[in-house]
């Protein structure tokens, strides 16, 4: 059986050069995979018209290739610590599956007011002023506290199939933007207590919402290949990604794979998932829950 890399981004929403869905396609049948999962940034009713323009592809596309299973999603973002997502049901349901990630602080919590929801995205500080400005004065314990209830709220909304890099973003991208000694964690407990883990864990395995395992989580010491990562040096790995999955495993909450490819530029790593599988070893989690067919993924299309 191949494997399945369930987070290939096609960059027309980052506005980078143009590829099409065939040759993602093409690059997939070079490395083995058997299932994909075509998605791209969504940011608001302005990039409905790229979700209508990427859908009619992949359906031209199935016709061609009976090699992989090509499922059609959106990357989603949380913009609020009850779940709040930015995306209309009606939207997501043209879907086969929707990925959420943290690419905000959510609002609403201890850190920021909600009327501030969408506004401090976690990225390059010098292109970011407000982030800049976040990290200045924000509390750990209140960004940890406002973490668990956005990432509780998530498991209980019926869209989503995956959440995508859980932790990495905002608190190990954080790391590097933070003066030395500032970053406050040093383990995966810091984060995720064991009567947090309960909840979420129970309620992702109930709903069927897939955890990511992303191909950059390891850091360079524990990789099997430095070549397929979006940051060879490392800067937004942690050991403590091993942790987390351990206890993931544990619970049995289904895994999902993914390269997280922005093509066309890293064409090249659509399904080189090396590091993430490396990292499921070290955590010991069961073969059985990670997502490799259609069916074990939990579709948003179904979804009431």
């Amino acid at each position: 059986m191949g494997i399945a890399d369930l987070h290939i981004h096609m960059g027309y929403a980052d506005h980078l050069k143009y590829i099409s869905v065939e040759d993602v396609v093409k690059a997939a049948i070079r490395h083995d995979v058997n299932l994909i999962g075509i998605v791209d940034h969504y940011e608001g009713p302005e990039h409905d018209v790229i979700v209508n323009k990427i859908k009619e592809q992949v359906e031209q596309v199935r016709k061609k290739f009976s090699e992989v299973e090509i499922l059609f999603g959106m990357e989603t973002s949380v913009l609020t610590v009850d779940g709040e997502i930015n995306i209309k049901p009606e939207i997501a349901r043209k879907l086969d599956f929707l990925i959420v990630g943290m690419h905000h602080i959510p609002a609403g919590g201890k850190c920021l007011p909600y009327e501030m929801k969408g506004k401090i995205s976690v990225g390059e500080v010098k292109n970011n002023p407000e982030f800049q400005s976040f990290l200045q004065k924000f509390s750990f314990e209140d960004l940890i506290d406002d973490w668990q209830k956005t990432t509780l709220s998530l498991m209980h909304n019926p869209l989503i199939s995956i959440y995508a890099h859980p932790v990495q973003w905002p608190f190990v991208v954080m790391r590097k933007f933070l003066p030395r000694g500032k970053w406050l964690i040093s383990k995966i407990e810091d984060i995720i207590p064991p009567e947090v883990a309960q909840d979420i864990f129970s309620a992702a395995k109930e709903a069927g919402v897939a955890w990511e395992v992303n191909n950059e989580y390891l850091p360079p010491q524990y990789r099997v290949d430095n070549r397929y990562v979006c940051c060879a040096d490392g800067r937004n790995s942690w050991s403590g990604m091993i942790d987390l999955f351990r206890i993931i495993g544990k619970f049995g909450v289904k895994v999902s794979l993914g390269s997280d490819a922005h093509c066309p530029d890293e064409l090249e790593r659509v399904g080189r998932l090396e590091n993430a599988l490396e990292l499921l070893r070290l955590a010991k989690v069961n073969k059985e829950n990670v997502i490799l067919r259609r069916e074990q993924l939990r579709c948003c299309c179904a979804s009431t």
